[in-house]
């Protein structure tokens, strides 16, 4: 008897309806208890729940939180800066906080990503 694993969707659900393909993603910024999904193209949805609740549904691909209010999607990362202040460069001109306690984890994670 074969063991079936889950199948890993391409889509991850946000609230009720509202689904989105990570591919898709560039970043996600906290707000209280409310968190912006930033995605390709300009567009923004704003999401009812925690930057905390979400992370568990973007971790397995490929996200990274780089800070307490941001989390990246490392296709999506094009450069960093942690001279003059730590930020994190993503497409489409986006500029993301990065922790001092999480640049070492980010450095890693960012160098052994494959490059496409």
């Amino acid at each position: 008897m074969k063991l079936q694993l889950p199948i890993r969707t391409s889509t991850i659900r946000l609230t009720g309806k509202k689904k989105v393909n990570p591919a898709d993603v560039l970043f996600l910024k906290a707000d209280v208890n409310y968190t912006e999904v930033f995605l390709q193209g300009g567009e923004t949805l704003i999401v009812s729940k925690t930057l905390k609740e979400l992370e568990k549904r973007f971790i397995p691909f490929d996200f990274f939180r780089t800070h307490k209010s941001f989390m990246v999607n490392l296709k999506h990362v094009v450069g960093y800066q942690i001279h003059e202040g730590l930020m994190v460069k993503l497409d489409e001109q986006y500029n993301v906080n990065l922790s001092r306690r999480r640049k070492e984890d980010f450095l890693k994670s960012y160098h052994s990503f494959p490059k496409e």
